[in-house]
């Protein structure tokens, strides 16, 4: 449950007159804290901005790479504490704030790829998360919420059930600072947030779960894996799972569905159809049927809009080809016994793909953006950070000790 804090937070700070929620954007929060916020009334919403587009030269910070062979506690913990340290540290980050983590929990629970469990392949291993966590709060978090949309009517806590994700034990190691939240609809809370894209391509704006502004850190918890339209996934592209499926889902008929459970594609990939928003919420300018342009480049809207602090992602034991057994027989189990972690996604996600054995500046329809645009030399223009490896820091490991081999995903024929 949210507490106290939270809500004399927004009192305090989220409320504007004449609009729906009165929302202000995390980073805006913290802006406005520190003097400087610039929230502004528009078309009768309250528009908190997000990251700004950067003037100048793109930000950097440095990843760290570490070999970590197996999802055992004791051992995630320690790795990635030493790689925290090796990227400046995190107390000062997280010190006495809400820090949310939005997982990578695909699909339903229900599935496996050929007997392997999913969270060995396709999702974030409750390990990784629980390591994190708990160096979250040893570092001073005041609590740590950890959220992905999931497709279940089920309460917060049972619905992370399936995916190995135990309450109980969480909080055991947190020292019971953890919470767990379903994002694909409005959930616990009154009203939806607005969140404005600044400079935004294909999106204008995003109606998400409040959750996602209603904290001091976002944390993006990945999987190393390839994506069919994406080219490569990581921190960046696990932010596709903001938008609510009562909103955005293909399986709403023709206004907003609280109960929805479905996915995106339709409004997100195909993009044959608008979400259903209470407001214009894109810009018109996508190419119906094209998912390998418009999913790069909803990615970037999405980082634009919601700005990461930190990105982690698993790559103990993960999937090669594509990122998930839908996509067919080609999908392989792999172990590359690896975990990322950086605070600039654009960086972060780079270095990933360089691991992977990929150019994280291929041009667009090239391995491994073979179906599509690049979205981490998208994101670098847009002034989001650095994909070029040879202006990348890196630590840990490093790169060729560390080096992955993936196959690439394969080029779609479209139908």
């Amino acid at each position: 449950m949210q507490g106290e804090a939270d809500h004399s937070r927004e009192t305090a700070f989220d409320r504007a007159p004449h609009c729906p929620g009165g929302v202000l954007t995390r980073r805006a929060f913290l802006e406005r804290m520190a003097g400087a916020a610039t929230a502004a009334a528009g078309t009768g919403m309250a528009w908190a901005s997000g990251a700004s587009e950067a003037e100048g030269p793109v930000g950097r910070a440095p990843t760290s790479i570490g070999l970590c062979k197996r999802y055992e506690y004791r051992e995630v913990r320690r790795a990635l504490g030493r790689m925290l340290d090796e990227i400046g540290g995190v107390r000062s980050l997280v010190r006495r704030r809400h820090v949310v983590v939005k997982l990578n929990l695909v699909n339903t629970s229900a599935e496996d790829v050929g007997g392997v469990p999913l969270w060995l392949t396709v999702t974030t291993h409750p390990i990784v998360a629980m390591a994190l966590g708990s160096l979250l709060v040893e570092s001073g978090a005041r609590r740590v919420t950890f959220c992905d949309q999931l497709p279940f009517r089920a309460l917060d806590e049972e619905a992370f059930a399936g995916y190995g994700y135990d309450a109980r034990a969480f909080n055991q190691a947190l020292d019971g600072r953890a919470r767990f939240e379903n994002t694909r609809n409005r959930g616990r809370h009154r009203q939806y947030a607005w969140v404005r894209v600044p400079g935004g391509e294909l999106a204008s704006a995003w109606e998400v779960n409040r959750t996602y502004v209603e904290t001091d850190v976002l944390v993006s918890l990945g999987k190393l894996k390839s994506h069919i339209s994406a080219g490569v996934t990581g921190g960046m592209k696990n932010l596709f799972g903001v938008p609510p499926s009562s909103l955005y889902s293909e399986d709403l008929d023709d206004e907003p569905d609280e109960d929805a459970v479905g996915y995106r594609s339709t409004t997100l990939h195909s993009c044959v159809r608008r979400p259903f928003t209470s407001a214009e919420s894109v810009t018109g300018r996508s190419i119906e049927g094209d998912h390998g342009y418009n999913v790069p480049r909803f990615i970037v809207d999405l980082a634009a809009a919601f700005p990461i602090d930190l990105v982690v992602i698993d790559g103990i034991s993960t999937l090669q080809t594509a990122e998930g057994w839908w996509i067919g027989s080609m999908v392989s189990v792999t172990r590359p016994g690896l975990l990322i972690a950086g605070r600039n996604p654009v960086c972060t996600d780079a270095v990933a793909a360089a691991v992977m054995g990929f150019n994280p500046d291929a041009p667009d329809r090239t391995f491994p953006f073979v179906n599509g645009a690049n979205h981490l030399a998208l994101a670098r223009r847009r002034g989001l950070g650095e994909n070029r490896l040879d202006r990348l820091e890196i630590a840990g490991v490093g790169l060729e000790a560390a080096r992955f081999e993936f196959h690439p995903t394969y080029q779609r024929v479209q139908g």
